[in-house]
């Protein structure tokens, strides 16, 4: 290989990197281009697993990456007490403005828009990326009710945008508040109470009379037999009389109560056909109470009867041809002369 071509060789190496690097440049450019707004945001924990760099997402979309990890005692708490101080860790990102464009056309937007979002419920919490135990910082809306932000006492220098726990603290603290009260139980009362229980209910169970139990679980279902048994047999009766030829000689009431007697006991419980029988007691009082006035009358007038009978016999007895062929004819003038 003579000189030539080593030159041309070194030319074609050279172009190469030029390119290279004016394509760098001007991809690069355009994310110079952008309008950018440093943000910043206080946690209340730690920030193990992001760094410098991690990227900054709005519902998974990229808007800004983490630009700088530190602690705002070291910012705004120089001059305060190290007993008073806070102990919260500051992030700075870098957030590009195109992205919270009131439009899909603007590519500047007013940074007061960030302070509406803010007040609207925006926050800023760790997520892990997978299970690598990276994390990055979502920002998403939140209830501003339950995530309020943190208390400061400066004033920011950025856009100030607040926290909110993340799901694995949340999670984490859950689980504390579940062990802290699991903690002031008192699992040996619980024990010793259960154990108690246990005792009293094996002593209640041996002192049980199992054989006096059973047989009157015995004499229980003899008597439900016989109870049923009785059932059918006034059934039977109930049939009989109400096929009976002396039914019609009955009033119509009597012949329609039995007959509602027959339905409710074939239809109805036993609680129904008590039911029915009491009503029936009652139709047959008011019955009696009828039939007793009628029976009075007759009373009497077979009394009334018997008196007239009585008189006639009696008559009978002291005049036979009176009783049978009426009173004597009047007396003469004569007869009363002599």
């Amino acid at each position: 290989m003579n000189a030539a071509q080593h030159f041309r060789l070194g030319v074609f190496i050279l172009g190469a990197i030029a390119v290279g690097v004016i394509v760098l440049v001007v991809m690069g450019t355009g994310n110079l281009l952008r309008p950018t707004i440093t943000m910043e945001t206080y946690i209340d924990g730690s920030v193990q697993g992001l760094d410098v760099g991690a990227p900054i997402k709005f519902r998974g979309v990229a808007i800004g990456e983490v630009t700088s990890l530190g602690f705002t005692s070291t910012e705004y708490e120089v001059d305060v007490p190290e007993v008073q101080r806070k102990r919260y860790v500051m992030v700075l990102g870098r957030l590009r403005l195109d992205r919270f464009a009131s439009t899909a056309r603007e590519s500047v937007v007013n940074e007061d828009l960030l302070e509406t979002l803010v007040d609207a419920g925006l926050r800023v919490r760790m997520a892990a990326q997978g299970i690598t135990g990276i994390n990055y910082l979502e920002l998403d809306f939140v209830d501003p009710a339950v995530h309020a932000p943190l208390s400061i006492e400066w004033e920011p220098r950025n856009a100030y945008i607040p926290s909110a726990p993340s799901i694995a603290t949340r999670f984490l603290e859950h689980a504390e508040n579940a062990l802290r009260r699991f903690e002031l139980l008192d699992i040996e009362g619980v024990v010793d109470s259960a154990a108690n229980l246990l005792f009293t209910l094996e002593r209640t169970v041996a002192t049980l009379d199992t054989e006096t139990l059973n047989r009157q679980a015995v004499e229980l279902t003899a008597q439900l037999t016989q109870t049923l048994a009785q059932s059918e047999r006034l059934l039977v009766t109930a049939e009989r009389l109400l096929e009976d030829p002396d039914m019609t000689a009955l009033p119509g009431e009597a012949r329609v109560t039995l007959q509602s007697l027959r339905g409710t006991i074939e239809e109805a419980d036993l609680g129904e056909v008590v039911t029915q029988v009491e009503r029936l007691v009652s139709r047959l009082d008011r019955g009696l109470e009828i039939n007793e006035q009628r029976l009075a009358m007759t009373l009497e007038d077979l009394q009334a009867a018997t008196t007239t009978l009585r008189s006639l016999s009696e008559d009978a007895r002291r005049n036979p041809a009176g009783t049978i062929f009426g009173a004597p004819p009047p007396r003469s003038t004569l007869e009363r002369g002599q």
